[in-house]
């Protein structure tokens, strides 16, 4: 049955969850949510939703190196470290990528200022990685500690970088973090909002 967020005002009928709300609503994410916590039962003040959206960058992306203007750090044994713990046996890996999926904010950061990311890229339609940490810098205070997933290339390839394509929380959710997570991630590829897990990815 499709169900109609205009209709779910509190008075009759509640959501069974919001992921649920948010694939049969015919309104946009942002709507859908905020009816879905009135109907909830919270405030109307307490949803504090942004009339803009999070991110104002252009999110074109030029293809993996094109952009000349930055150099990456080429100790790739370092940053390898930093992110997979170890060194990487990249003769052992396919097509010279290896994913990881629990990158902290405060790594992220450290390959930021090592110059082993480029804090301008991004991964087709997702987020800069400056936009990762920002959003992730924002949330920690309040108690939500964010990770990243994503993508290290080969030293051996022309293409040596990192790339972010997605963005984790494990842990109870309140509607507001789901608020402004939404309003961070825009329309992602893949999109999981629950209540002790968020997730956005980018094909």
């Amino acid at each position: 049955m499709q169900l109609d967020c205009k209709s779910m005002t509190g008075i009759v009928y509640n959501c069974p969850n919001l992921d649920e709300c948010l694939e049969n609503s015919p309104l946009n994410r942002m709507e859908a949510i905020r009816l879905y916590y009135l109907n909830q039962g919270v405030k109307p003040e307490e949803l504090q939703i942004n009339a803009r959206p999070y991110r104002r960058t252009q999110r074109n992306h030029p293809p993996a190196g094109i952009r000349r203007d930055f150099i990456y750090n080429t100790d790739s044994d370092t940053r390898d470290r930093m992110i997979f713990g170890s060194p990487v046996q990249w003769g052992e890996t396919y097509g010279g990528v290896k994913n990881f999926s629990n990158l902290s904010v405060e790594k992220l950061q450290q390959l930021i200022a090592q110059r082993f990311a480029d804090p301008a890229a991004g991964h087709n339609n997702s987020p800069t990685i400056r936009e990762f940490l920002e959003f992730g810098q924002q949330q920690a205070p309040k108690g939500f500690n964010l990770n990243f997933e994503g993508y290290a290339v080969s030293p051996d390839r022309e293409d040596y970088r990192i790339s972010i394509d997605g963005i984790i929380f494990n842990g109870s959710c309140p509607h507001q973090l789901i608020v402004e997570f939404q309003e961070f991630v825009g329309d992602p590829d893949e999109l999981d909002l629950d209540p002790y897990y968020l997730r956005a990815w980018w094909d």
